[in-house]
C-alpha cells in the first residue's frame, strides 16, 4: 500500500486519474505489469482496476446489492456467482447480507456507506486498487475503526494499493510506502520510518511535523515491546498474605493478578498489608487492556490518561499474553533512533 501525500494540488489525485486513464497523460508512461497503459482498451482497464473516492459515489438509486454487482454485470458473470461474491464480500466489510443487501445507500450511515464502496472496488478482484481519500469525510471515530478494520481486510486480500491522502498520521498508520509530493514533483518516496527520521529537505521535515519522535511511536505496536514473560504474576486464588510474601522476596512493587489466564486487575504491598483473604478481593482492575496490534503510542497516550505505567496485553480470548510499560516505551523509542543511526 503506497499512500501518495502532499498539500492540496500536488498533483496526487491527478496521478490516480493517469493511472486508468480517466485524465490523459500528456507525457511519460505508466506501465502496469510491464504493459503500457497508452496501449489498453481504456474501458477494459478501468473495469480491471478498483476505484474508490472520498464521496463514495454509490448510486442512489440502486440497492446496495446492485451497487456492489455494477461491475461484475458489466463483466458478464452469471447471477450466481454475483449472489455469492457480493455476500463474500458484505461479510469481508462487516455488512450483513440480509439485512443490507436491500437497502438504497440513504438508509446506511456515512461509514457504512463506505464500506459499500470499498466492496464494490473489489467485486472484480481487481489486482490494483486506486483510493482517493476514501475515508476523509467519515468523523474521527468512525475513520479510526474503518482504517483498522481496511488494515485487517488488506492483510487478507494483499491488493497492491495506491491511496491518496492529506493526513500524516493516516499515511504513517496505514502506509508501507509514502510518496511524498509537492507542486507537482516526487519529493521523497520512502518508508514511512524513514521519512520520520531522515526526510530529504526541510519541506518534508516541515510537512512530518516536528513532533517526530512521537509519530515513530505510531509505527510500533504493543506486540513488538511486550515483555512475554512477566515475573510479577499471580493467581486469583491466592491468599493476601502469600502474594505479599512473593513481592517482598522478590522486591516488586505490584503483582497482576489472574483469573484463568485473564487479567483480573493488580494489587501492592500496600493494598495486602493488613489483609487475610484472597488476593483478587483486594486487586484493583485495570481500566482496560491493551490489544496485541495496539500502536505503542495509543498505548503511551492510555499511561498518561490513566496515570499507570504497566497495561496488560490480551489475544482475542481475553487471555494474558504480556505487559508493556513506559520504560519498555522509551526503551523502544531509544532503539528505534539508535538503529536509524547506525544505518545512517
Amino acid at each position: 500500500m503506497v499512500i501518495f501525500l502532499g498539500p492540496s494540488g500536488c498533483g496526487k489525485t491527478t496521478l490516480l486519474r493517469l493511472t486508468n486513464r480517466l485524465d490523459s497523460l500528456s507525457r511519460g508512461n505508466i506501465y502496469i505489469n510491464s504493459q503500457n497503459i497508452r496501449d489498453l482498451n481504456p474501458v477494459k482497464l478501468r473495469q480491471s482496476i478498483g476505484y474508490v473516492i472520498q464521496e463514495v459515489g454509490l448510486f442512489p438509486n440502486k440497492t446496495i446489492f446492485d451497487n456492489i454487482a455494477v461491475v461484475p454485470k458489466l463483466l458478464g458473470w452469471n447471477k450466481e456467482k454475483i449472489r455469492k461474491r457480493v455476500d463474500e464480500l458484505m461479510h469481508l466489510t462487516r455488512l450483513e447480507p440480509d439485512l443490507y443487501r436491500r437497502r438504497y445507500p440513504a438508509e446506511l450511515s456515512g461509514g457504512q456507506q463506505q464500506r459499500v464502496g470499498v466492496a464494490r472496488a473489489l467485486a472484480a478482484d481487481p489486482e490494483i486498487l486506486l483510493m482517493d481519500e476514501p475515508f476523509g469525510a467519515i468523523d474521527p471515530i468512525n475513520r479510526e475503526q474503518i482504517q483498522n478494520e481496511f488494515l485487517n481486510l488488506q492483510a487478507k486480500m494483499k491488493k497492491t494499493i495506491a491511496f491518496v491522502s492529506h493526513d500524516i498520521h493516516e499515511a504513517l498508520k496505514m502506509g508501507d510506502k509514502i510518496a511524498l509530493f509537492n507542486q507537482g514533483r516526487l519529493i521523497q518516496y520512502d518508508t514511512p520510518e524513514v521519512i520520520l527520521t531522515r526526510p530529504k529537505n526541510k519541506f518534508v521535515a516541515n510537512f512530518v511535523g516536528a513532533d517526530r519522535a512521537l509519530k515513530v511511536l505510531g509505527l510500533l505496536h504493543v506486540r513488538d515491546i511486550m515483555n512475554c514473560s512477566p515475573s510479577n504474576i499471580v493467581d486469583a486464588a491466592q491468599t493476601a498474605p502469600e502474594v505479599l510474601k512473593m513481592l517482598e522476596q522478590k522486591n516488586l512493587r505490584y503483582a497482576i493478578v489472574l483469573a484463568q489466564g485473564k487479567p483480573v486487575g493488580y494489587v501492592t504491598s500496600q493494598d495486602l498489608k493488613y489483609e487475610q483473604g484472597l488476593c483478587q478481593e483486594v486487586a484493583r482492575p485495570y481500566p482496560l487492556c491493551l490489544e496485541q496490534g495496539t500502536s505503542v503510542h495509543e498505548a503511551l497516550s492510555h499511561m498518561l490518561m490513566h496515570d499507570l505505567t504497566t497495561f496488560c496485553v490480551i489475544n482475542d480470548q481475553g487471555d494474558l499474553v504480556g505487559t508493556v510499560t513506559y520504560k519498555s516505551i522509551q526503551k523502544s523509542l531509544q532503539d528505534f533512533f539508535a538503529d536509524d543511526a547506525e544505518a545512517q
